[in-house]
Order: structure tokens, then C-alpha cells, then sequence
């Protein structure tokens, strides 16, 4: 299925207005960003609802406190049970994500549970319960996830990534928090937490697929029950490394070494976005070559092995390459790598990148195959450009890239990289 979509792409490149999203409407109201993609050939209905509650509203002592209250309201009871099981028995699904500068949402149903289920959701989003008993479970449920996440070694490579790249404030602070200072969040905290930043100011909703099934007014009511205004962005000041070496060293329960690099990069409104994502296929290919991936392993496992992953949407965009050291010797592996890249952004590439190109169109074009990934980019794109258009535009942007733009990047973003190895904790 996926060389057939990647063909697709590929023999499609010249003519994309094919693969243009859906008809989209992007409005505004009440300092709302609302965006509907209908698709009347899907059998589900996705929406996503972004709040200006993220990392950048913590204080550098209430690291997690973003996800507890967005946890504390799936631990909510609706109808006498916690929403995430509420909305589960009615046929649906409900999640979330912090990120540095917000919280989303994300809930998805069939179009004919989905009134029952969105109407769950919303009740409890304009009404969270933040007893002791809930921000418990919560509580419990974010430590289950920072445990499961600290045995991921590319998570926690970001993860310190993230920390040493942030611009002196708490943007670079772990998403879920950490157990010893989630235990020191308190009930009262996350109701403040609430009470203070879950505003409709800056606030987005973006719902893709069966559209008509929940009509207009549902959608609205999702931010319509938050409070109207802005919040500032808590400004806080982290000290940078100092260092000569821009190298971090972690160790946990893994098997082998990996190695993590993360260099900055263009956000989407940039001319190099195209270029950028071009260069990640480029470097995807590159690092797999390099790492000698056995061909008894699956493209699948190999994607989660060796790659390379572009965060356009961060406040700090950023583009990562990781490699597992299992797959082949750490040492060699890791170092051929790193001067490859140097290697790259140095000299002058020659050839044609078509292959690249296509590479890129498709795999972009898989990764926004799901409706959680479309209504986000729909989000991220109609919050930066004001269309929600997003494949159109990529599509062209990657097309339009040439061996000299590529050049131009690699040049510019992958000069200066910080270097994560995750270890084992023996060994």
C-alpha cells in the first residue's frame, strides 16, 4: 500500500491540483480559528481543538502541570465514568498533546455516534472536575506515560534535545513533567492552571471528514464554553550549556546505543520549507545506507530505527536524524553519519534530486493519509497562512525545489548540530 501511494505521488508531482485536500472554509470568531474540511466519502469525523495552554504557560517549578489539566479533564466523569471511557462506550476516541506553546485535542467518532460523543467532550472541557480523586488518577495516568516513554530512546533523545535547545524559557521543559514534580502539583494548581489559560483567545478547532454530521453549531460550542480573551506567555530563563561541546548523554533500560542529532530548521511560511523537506528525504535515504539495515527488516521497522524527523510547527523548528545502534556498530555507524552530513552541508551536490523530491511528496502525502494528521495540518497551516490547503501547497513547494535550493539549506541549517546518545545504563 505504501509504494503504491508513494507511485501515486510521484506520477502525480506534475499535475497537483489532483491531490488537493477537500474544499475547506477557515473563519474566525470570537478570536477563534475555526477550520472544516468535509468529506462526505469518510465514514468518521475528526476534530481538533488547540488551546494557547501549553508549555509556555508553566513556571519552570510546575513542569507537567500543562498535561495534568489536560489529563484531569479525560479523567472527568461523565455519566458516573472518566470522559476517555465515556467516550470510548460511545463508540469514539479522545486524546491529547502538549506542546511548547499549546494543548490539543483530539477527538474522532463515526459520523453517527459522533453528537453523543463531541457533546461528552464538551461537557467536561466547560466543566472539568478537579478533585482530589481525579487529579489522582490523572496523575497516576501521566506517570504510567513518563515511564513508558523513558524506556523510548528516540523520545528521550528529543527530550534533552528540546531542553538544551530552548531560548531561555520553558518551552524546552519535558511535556508530561516529570514524577518528581508531577507529586508536587496540586488539585488547586491545575484548577488555576485552567481557570487562567483555557481561554478562546488563540484557540483553533479544526474538524476533517464527515463535517455534516455534527453541524456548525456543535463545533463552535467546543471553544464557545471557554472564557473570551488572551493569556500572556509566562516568561521564564533557563541557563544555557556551557560548554564548548554541544553533546548531551543519558542513561536508560535500552538494549543499544542511539544516537540522536538535532539541527535547526525552517517553519512552514519559510521559502526553505520545501527544500528542508527534500533534504530530510535526501537524509532518511542517506542514514539507511549508512546504517547497512539488513534487508530481512521490514521498511517499517527500519523507519523506526534510522531517520530523520522535520518539526515545522514548533516554536523552534527543528529537524532530527536518529539512528539505533543495534542495527550495525555504534561507533563506526555513528561517526560515518555525522561527517556525512558534514560532508553535505560543505560541498556542492551534484545530480538530479527528482528521486528526492518524490520521496518527499510521498511521504508526506502518507503521513497525511489519517484524518487526526489532516485536521492537524489543516490547524497548523490555516493558523500560519490562513489556508488550510496544506498538501496543495507542500506539494508545490517540494516541486519547485531545486539542486541549488537543497545546497542553500544544507548549508545554512546543518552546520551546527546537538548530539544526544542514549545509553545503556550498562555496558
Amino acid at each position: 500500500m505504501r509504494f503504491v501511494l508513494a507511485l501515486l505521488v510521484a506520477i502525480a508531482v506534475t499535475s497537483l491540483p489532483a491531490l488537493a485536500t477537500p474544499p475547506s472554509s477557515v473563519t474566525r470568531e470570537g478570536g477563534v480559528t475555526v477550520v472544516t474540511q468535509s468529506d462526505p466519502s469518510a465514514a468518521l469525523v475528526g476534530v481538533e481543538l488547540a488551546v494557547a495552554a501549553g508549555l509556555n504557560r508553566q513556571q519552570l517549578s510546575q513542569s507537567g502541570l500543562a498535561a495534568l489539566t489536560a489529563e484531569s479533564i479525560l479523567h472527568t466523569p461523565v455519566s458516573g465514568v472518566p470522559l476517555d471511557q465515556a467516550i470510548a462506550a460511545r463508540g469514539g476516541s479522545v486524546s491529547y498533546t502538549i506542546e511548547p506553546t499549546g494543548v490539543r485535542f483530539y477527538v474522532e467518532a463515526l459520523a453517527t455516534d459522533a453528537p453523543a460523543v463531541f457533546d461528552a467532550f464538551a461537557t467536561a472541557l466547560a466543566a472539568p472536575d478537579f478533585s482530589g480523586a481525579t487529579v489522582a488518577a490523572a496523575r497516576d495516568a501521566l506517570m504510567r506515560r513518563i515511564g513508558n516513554e523513558q524506556r523510548q530512546p528516540l523520545a528521550v533523545g528529543v527530550e534533552m534535545l528540546d531542553l538544551a535547545q530552548s531560548a531561555g524559557n520553558n518551552t524546552g521543559m519535558p511535556m508530561l513533567g516529570t514524577p518528581a514534580s508531577l507529586v508536587q502539583l496540586s488539585p488547586s494548581a491545575a484548577s488555576a492552571f485552567y481557570r487562567a489559560f483555557y481561554r478562546r483567545g488563540g484557540a483553533s478547532i479544526s474538524a476533517v471528514g464527515r463535517v455534516d454530521a455534527l453541524g456548525a453549531q456543535t463545533i463552535a460550542r467546543l471553544a464557545a464554553d471557554l472564557p473570551q480573551g488572551t493569556t500572556p506567555v509566562v516568561k521564564t530563563r533557563v541557563n544555557g550549556l556551557i560548554s564548548s561541546h554541544r553533546e548531551l548523554v543519558a542513561r536508560r533500560d535500552v538494549n543499544a546505543p542511539w544516537l540522536v542529532v538535532q539541527y535547526s530548521a525552517p517553519s512552514i511560511t519559510s521559502s526553505d520549507y520545501g527544500p528542508m523537506l527534500v533534504l530530510a528525504a535526501f537524509l532518511r535515504r542517506t542514514l539507511g545506507d549508512i546504517a547497512e539495515i539488513p534487508g530481512t527488516i521490514s521498511p517499517t521497522a527500519a523507519s523506526g530505527a534510522v531517520g530523520a524527523l522535520y518539526d515545522y510547527d514548533s516554536t523552534q523548528a527543528s529537524l532530527v536524524l536518529y539512528i539505533d545502534g543495534s542495527i550495525g556498530e555504534p561507533g563506526r555507524t555513528f561517526g560515518t553519519a555525522l561527517s556525512v552530513v558534514n560532508v553535505l552541508s560543505a560541498t556542492r551536490l551534484e545530480g538530479s534530486i527528482e528521486q528526492f523530491k518524490r520521496i518527499a511528496a510521498g511521504d508526506f502525502a502518507i503521513g497525511a493519509s489519517t484524518l487526526q494528521s489532516r485536521a492537524r495540518l489543516a490547524g497548523i497551516f490555516a493558523r500560519r497562512t490562513g489556508s488550510a490547503d496544506y498538501l496543495d501547497a507542500t506539494l508545490r513547494a517540494i516541486s519547485a525545489t531545486t539542486p541549488a535550493d537543497l545546497q542553500r539549506v544544507a548549508r545554512r541549517y546543518l552546520a551546527r548540530p546537538t548530539i544526544a546518545l542514549v545509553l545503556p545504563r550498562s555496558g
